[in-house]
């Protein structure tokens, strides 16, 4: 009901603008003056008319334009996040050159890892030619990644430290002591002390086996759990989160065997 009567008004207005443009000069004085404010009326509602058809063409250009703008400030966010991301990648990359330069011999790009599950093994973009050899140390700024196992001329293969053929030689940050540490894919170790070695949720495990593969003091894992040693056992079992999320490599940190 609204609506059909706003499209009255409107039709009426139309009219009357336009009879009032095109008849009001050829009426008598009389008439013309008996009539004006009908005229006048005519005359306002076609101007209102106007103004509100330039109004609203002017909003929808006024959207189209909000619009406009929006889409690029949030392809400007994107752009902005993917370049923070990629410095904070750079900045992780150059901590470790600088930790453990003169040892590292090359930064090689992650290009695929084991689909099966079984494993726990990363393919490096950098092989024999770039020259990694099989022994190295693996490492990112997060910490220890596992060692080389493969090598062809242009790629390499890393048993990481979850992988059930991996034993790696830590010890506690925090206290004196060793253990070691094997993989439990997909992303646990589980870790042997002996009995007087003291371990507790939350401590933070490092490379620290003598004569190992590894370099000392590389974080490894974290303890997330810790089984109890059986009265008369000389052994007991922790097990640790790794310190390194391997699905979000993208570059590691080979490292010259010891």
């Amino acid at each position: 009901m609204v609506r059909a009567v706003w499209l009255l008004l409107v039709g009426l207005g139309l009219v009357l603008a336009v009879t009032t443009a095109r008849t009001a000069p050829m009426l008598a004085p009389e008439v013309l003056g008996r009539t004006a404010p009908l005229f006048a009326l005519g005359q306002r509602l076609g101007q209102n008319l106007r103004a509100a058809l330039t109004a609203l063409a002017d909003r929808r250009d006024w959207r189209s334009e909000a619009f406009r703008l929006k889409e690029e400030n949030q392809a400007l966010k994107q752009r902005a996040l993917k370049l923070e991301l990629e410095n904070a990648r750079l900045r992780r990359v150059l901590n470790v050159r600088e930790t453990q330069t003169p040892a590292v011999v090359a930064v090689a790009p992650v290009i695929a890892e084991d689909p099966s599950g079984l494993f726990r093994r990363l393919v490096l973009g950098l092989g024999a030619e770039a020259g990694l050899e099989v022994g190295m140390p693996v490492t990112s700024a997060e910490g220890l990644v596992g060692v080389i196992v493969e090598v062809t001329p242009k790629t390499a293969v890393v048993r990481t430290v979850v992988d059930p053929e991996s034993a790696v030689g830590v010890r506690p940050a925090r206290a004196p002591g060793r253990g070691i540490a094997y993989g439990r894919p997909p992303d646990r170790l589980k870790v042997r002390f002996p009995r007087e070695v003291a371990v507790r949720e939350g401590d933070l495990l490092v490379t620290g086996a003598i004569g190992g593969l590894f370099p000392e003091g590389i974080p490894v894992g974290r303890v997330v759990r810790v089984e109890p040693p059986a009265p008369g056992e000389l052994l007991y079992w922790a097990w640790a989160k790794p310190a390194v999320r391997f699905s979000l490599l993208e570059e590691v940190v080979v490292l010259r065997r010891l």
